[in-house]
């Protein structure tokens, strides 16, 4: 367990520029009407109160109504708002003729980041779990201090009892922003560490696209705690039903979604991932040959065009203070200067949440020289700051079989978050390379460094963040 190179405490370069934001729970304030919220056994993040509207939605034990959240919590309503205006902007563009063969692609992607009907119940878009307004990451306050901000998926449990009444992700899901630019996953022999991939265990390796971000953008779809699609065609089928179809093909090629579909698609894609009428298939879309390789293709595309969106100017600029600060376009501020010091220097952040700029921690300068204008605040490497199960998290409690027959968490409580040895262990399958693991024993509890970028940007005033993986 390496010791922790960061104060967990300070969170740098939002929008407006570089800040020192303290992470300290203190105690609840009074909601907007004026009626206290329940008694809880935890402290309210500084400055978060509870809406009124999601007062009804907390259970005892500090547990949700998940159903509840989702159709009454002020950050969902907004989050689907956002969602509905920015997908009304991107088809305006597709429509408009004006785009350039650069700009078609990311016009695209964003038709598909912020489309709600490629869930298996049509309710649940990418950006649901990735706000533009915070960062590209959770976007609900609520589940940020209750769930450790994991999202509920499209799929609700309706077992009489059950909690959670939501399928639900077992982690805070990572950022977006700058996510492109991470290589793909490789091992360093001489450096003896990890690098690149996407998720926060790496498994979004990007082996076969060279794209991390593209492999990351196929998985929720997939996910059976996310988006829930039963088959990676479902997402195609729903593709050739989309308002965008037309632009899909101007994009990839007249007749890319033009697949003979089985007369049951419909059934098929409305059936959840994990159900047990699937028999564990993980394509029981019957396809001719070529149809499948059509919709694997297309699939590919679909990935890539989200990654074309997440590295765009729109979500990945590199248009923050410190990106002037460091080109001597702007000046900090003292407080500002003050945070970038403890940064760079006792704090030691900057040895993995690289600044492009010098570490001062073992003695010696900043010549004041940027070895990179365009630092992504990662080293992209795992790490384990040990911290804590946060038994907080809904996922612990989803151990028995829902409606479907799935099982989200045989272990419940007994399963422990390995990070990255989840992934080289074969969780998730086994991983491409094989040779791999052999590292297993050095990355179990390792999770890669998120960029420090954004990790300040919120909705409002009073947002309560989730930090890390687990909240």
């Amino acid at each position: 367990m390496s010791r922790m190179k960061c104060s967990e405490r300070l969170s740098l370069l939002s929008t407006a520029g570089l800040t020192a934001l303290a992470m300290l729970m203190a105690v609840p304030g009074a909601s907007a009407q004026g009626t206290p919220p329940p008694p809880l056994n935890f402290q309210l993040p500084d400055g978060y109160q509870i809406p009124p509207a999601d007062q009804p939605c907390i259970l005892t034990g500090e547990r949700l109504d998940l159903q509840c959240i989702i159709k009454n919590d002020p950050d969902a309503k907004r989050i689907r708002a956002e969602e509905a205006m920015l997908e009304a902007q991107a088809l305006a563009a597709a429509k408009s003729g004006k785009l350039d063969p650069y700009h078609q692609v990311e016009t695209l992607g964003k038709l598909e980041i912020f489309d709600p009907n490629l869930s298996v119940n049509n309710n649940v878009a990418c950006s649901y779990c990735h706000d533009p307004a915070a960062g590209y990451g959770n976007g609900a306050s609520i589940l940020s201090v209750f769930t450790g901000g994991s999202n509920p998926g499209s799929v609700p449990i309706t077992v009489h009892g059950a909690y959670p009444n939501n399928r639900i992700a077992k982690r805070n899901p990572t950022s977006y922003t700058y996510a492109t630019y991470y290589p793909p996953l490789h091992y360093n022999q001489s450096q003896a560490d990890f690098y690149g991939g996407n998720f926060w265990d790496g498994r979004a390796t990007g082996y076969k696209l060279q794209n991390a971000a593209a492999e990351q953008a196929q998985d929720p779809p997939g996910d059976p705690e996310e988006m829930a699609n039963p088959d990676p065609a479902c997402v195609v089928w729903k593709l050739s039903l989309s308002n965008y179809k037309f632009f899909f093909e101007q994009v990839f090629g007249v007749g890319s979604l033009e697949i003979n579909w089985p007369s049951n698609v419909a059934t098929i894609c409305s059936t959840p991932k994990g159900a047990a009428s699937l028999g564990g298939n993980p394509t029981p879309l019957q396809l001719s040959t070529s149809d499948r390789t059509l919709a694997g293709k297309d699939y590919d595309e679909f990935g890539q065009s989200i990654a074309a969106y997440e590295g765009s100017d729109s979500v990945s600029p590199f248009t923050s203070k410190f990106d002037y600060f460091l080109a001597g376009k702007a000046t900090l501020t003292t407080q500002e200067q003050n945070g970038y010091d403890l940064f760079r220097g006792k704090g030691s952040c900057n040895t993995c949440h690289l600044d492009g700029r010098s570490s001062t921690l073992t003695g010696g300068s900043d010549t004041g020289q940027a070895a990179s204008l365009q630092p992504l605040f990662t080293d992209t490497t795992y790490n384990n700051l040990g911290l804590p199960k946060n038994v907080k998290l809904p996922w612990y409690s989803e151990d028995t079989p829902d409606q479907w027959g799935f099982t989200g968490n045989p272990l419940g409580f007994g399963f422990t978050d390995e990070g990255m040895g989840l992934f080289l262990d074969g969780y998730y399958g086994a991983p491409p390379d094989l040779s791999w693991g052999v590292q297993l024993p050095q990355f179990e509890g390792k999770f890669q460094t998120s960029t420090a970028r954004n990790a300040a940007k919120v909705p409002y005033p009073g947002f309560g963040k989730a930090y890390m993986q687990n909240g």
